[in-house]
């Protein structure tokens, strides 16, 4: 790779200080620090100023488990160096990530495609809108994609190599990415399925790639033992990771809701108008869709339910229960609905819809009249990713016959729809995790376009 960028230095360094430039202007003009950034920032402050994994409540500080400790110790750092409660020292550190994520998706892009489809590769990274809202975000997403990227890098580089400080490396970017997010570890799956097929497709390299498999995996869940001791001592639970609701041992959970919500939420605008203010802000009535009622009586129902809420600003068991009745009640009515449909749609949503999610923007786009600036702002980047995913979907045609990198690439992006798919909170945040996949595919097909009349030079 740094004889490739030598080759072409002054490019990389224009391209660099270009995207570098542009992530500075997110960073200074929209910074986005709200919601779980400030929950990190809660635990991070903890860490700095109580030398303790905990977080600020009603009754003091207190220890939690909650979240990870990947990102709030890198929020810790960052305070450390820039003093508490500055987040913009973070958000340098992302910018510095993210930029880096470019270069390591053009190599993986060199080593699949060619030349062409790595610099292609890198452009459309360095210029891509999504991955600078969240430089500007305290938020898990750059660094977690940034160790996706490097995870599938190294990977490439170790079958090339054989080398088992490769494999190593492979083992601690996946296992940075599971102490980010707990969904890190679907990424763990993901590449000891390609190895899988390589050692059934090659028998002499099945003991070799048995033993890279194992390496990996002890590398990748070694940071989560300390971890999981800690949380065993203090809470006496045995939790690895975080739970679904991420909540702390006997906290309440509001199940029921969180059900209701699932049988009838499909787009991210549902997750924020109703989703995101329970508890502690108020919701309106008039902002569940209809098909959020499978009877007329549940109208009255719900309605009450939301004036208690609207009350109190929070959900009693009482309430919960209620939520749960309707739940139950939902689904029993439309099952398919419920266990098929409602999941692909709310996949399909994170996939497709403009990713405005970081962005001042009004997540309803499709009321153009009320706002044109901002539905023509999100139209505009919802064109953009569809481009960015068709694209894609070219490079992945070019792969047909190519089954290792075809495999590869294309594991993580199914695994995790298929996961996210579980969920009833649509955020298109969680499929940026798959995008260093979508550069590279995307680079690949691009190159093919720009060289498919050129029988002279060298094909994709």
């Amino acid at each position: 790779m740094l004889h490739f960028i030598q080759k072409y230095w002054r490019w990389f360094l224009a391209i660099t200080v270009a995207a570098v430039l542009l992530r500075l202007l997110f960073i200074l003009k929209l910074p986005n620090i709200q919601g779980d950034s400030l929950v990190y920032g809660n635990i991070a402050k903890c860490i700095v100023r109580n030398d303790m994994y905990g977080m600020e409540r009603s009754g003091g500080w207190g220890p939690t488990l909650i979240r990870l400790p990947g990102y709030p110790v890198f929020l810790a750092f960052s305070f450390l160096l820039f003093g508490v409660d500055h987040y913009f020292g973070a958000m340098l550190f992302q910018l510095v990530f993210d930029v880096l994520t470019c270069f390591i998706v053009a190599d993986i892009a060199r080593r699949i495609f060619s030349e062409r489809a790595a610099r292609l590769t890198f452009l459309l990274a360095a210029f891509c809108p999504f991955l600078m809202t969240y430089v500007a975000a305290p938020l898990t997403e750059c660094l977690e994609i940034c160790f996706t990227a490097a995870a599938l890098d190294f990977t490439l580089v170790a079958l090339d190599r054989r080398q088992w400080r490769w494999w190593a490396l492979t083992g601690a970017a996946v296992g940075a990415a599971i102490l980010l997010r707990p969904d890190g570890g679907l990424l763990l799956g993901c590449i000891g399925l390609p190895l899988f097929v390589i050692a059934w497709r090659q028998p002499p390299r099945r003991h070799e790639l048995f033993t890279a498999t194992l390496l990996v995996g002890t590398v990748a869940l070694a940071p989560l033992v300390p971890w999981t001791i800690r949380n065993y001592r203090v809470f006496h639970v045995f939790q690895p990771l975080v739970t679904a609701a991420a909540t702390d041992p006997g906290e309440t959970v509001l199940a029921g809701f969180g059900n209701w919500l699932a049988t009838w939420s499909l787009d991210y605008a549902n997750t924020v108008d109703i989703g995101f203010p329970v508890p502690g802000d108020p919701i309106r009535f008039e902002d569940v869709p209809d098909r959020a009622f499978t009877s007329p009586d549940q109208r009255p129902i719900v309605r009450a339910l939301f004036d208690k809420y609207n009350d109190i600003l929070d959900i009693t068991p009482e309430m919960d229960r209620q939520f749960a009745d309707l739940a139950a009640a939902n689904i029993r009515r439309h099952p398919i609905r419920f266990r098929l449909l409602l999941p692909i749609g709310r996949t399909l949503d994170m996939w497709f819809r403009p990713r405005t999610e970081m962005l001042p923007l009004d997540t309803h786009f499709w009321q153009i009249r009320q706002d044109p600036h901002d539905s023509l702002c999100s139209i505009a980047l919802g064109l953009l990713n569809l481009g960015y995913v068709l694209a894609a979907a070219g490079g992945t045609w070019l792969l047909r016959r190519r089954l290792l990198p075809l495999v590869l690439l294309l594991t993580y992006p199914i695994v995790r729809s298929l996961f996210l798919a579980t969920t009833f909170a649509a955020e298109d945040r969680y499929t940026m995790e798959c995008f260093p996949i979508v550069f590279v595919l995307a680079g690949g097909f691009l190159a093919w376009l720009q060289t498919r009349n050129l029988p002279h030079q060298s094909q994709v």
